[in-house]
């Protein structure tokens, strides 16, 4: 891995770990997913993978597909509550609708980018990133209790350190190393 896409993922993953800072953690989420998602193409070319390119970004449009249709449903579904006191049946299967489609997408999201980072893993022969995107994945599953948000974000600081501790090399198409930095 190059030292640029070691520290444009590096900053990506740190910035995604602080997006819980109030106020700026939005803006420093998105910036961390934009950094990311540089630092993933660059290698996934350098490496002639351009699957790992694609299946991070299905992963994230699965995701923010999810959150956006599941949105759509809680929306909808409050201000039927705000307009009708009292709602009934529909109102309540509407809100359970949104909640499933939100939690079925952030699974099956963090399920595609697991795959990316195991892979990454296997290619750079450092098991943090394996275990970084594992914790994503199962973060996802348990953010049904609650606890799956601390995961997540113990996954991301793991792969973090993952980017900043893979060793920097460049190599040429046919796989011989050409310089270590």
């Amino acid at each position: 891995m190059d030292s640029n896409t070691k520290t444009f993922g590096g900053l990506g993953s740190l910035f995604i770990v602080l997006s819980v800072i109030p106020y700026a953690g939005g803006i420093l989420g998105l910036i961390g997913l934009i950094l990311l998602a540089i630092a993933i193409r660059k290698f996934a070319d350098s490496e002639g993978r351009p699957e790992l390119f694609s299946n991070f970004v299905k992963g994230i449009l699965i995701y923010i597909a999810g959150v956006v249709v599941g949105l759509v449903f809680g929306v909808g579904s409050i201000m039927t509550v705000a307009q009708h006191e009292g709602a009934g049946f529909l109102t309540y299967a509407l809100m359970t609708v949104a909640l499933l489609i939100m939690y079925a997408a952030t699974v099956v999201g963090a399920y595609f980018i697991k795959q990316v980072f195991s892979e990454i893993g296997l290619l750079t022969a450092n098991n943090l990133f394996d275990w970084g995107g594992k914790l994503l994945f199962w973060g996802a599953i348990l953010t049904i209790i609650v606890v799956g948000a601390i995961v997540s974000w113990v996954g991301w600081i793991i792969l973090t350190v993952a980017f900043f501790t893979t060793q920097e090399n460049e190599e040429g198409r046919d796989g011989e190393t050409q310089g270590a930095h």
